[in-house]
């Protein structure tokens, strides 16, 4: 049987999806942005976007992953679980 979800869940699902299509958006206006400014040959402007482009990738790479954790788990991973000591003696 399916789990429900609680309210607080469905929540974070909610804003994430949300979060995701802005900044997509906001990805797509800085493409057009940087068309732009190619075309015009203004080259300081479509660096710094083109820079800003690759963070916010990074950023929203990061977004999809938490997304697809609430949506597998409900939850995301506390900060804690990311940082573990391997020495589990299985070391040659």
């Amino acid at each position: 049987m399916e789990k429900t979800r609680s309210g607080k869940e469905k929540f974070a699902i909610g804003f994430m999806v949300v979060w995701i299509v802005f900044w997509a958006a906001g990805m797509l206006i800085v493409i057009y942005g940087l068309v732009r400014s190619l075309l015009s040959g203004n080259l300081t402007a479509a660096g710094f976007m083109g820079i800003w482009l690759v963070a916010a990738g990074f950023g929203l790479a990061m977004g999809m992953r938490k997304l697809v954790e609430l949506l597998r788990n409900g939850r995301t991973a506390p900060k804690g679980a990311r940082n573990h000591d391997w020495n589990d003696g299985t070391d040659v």
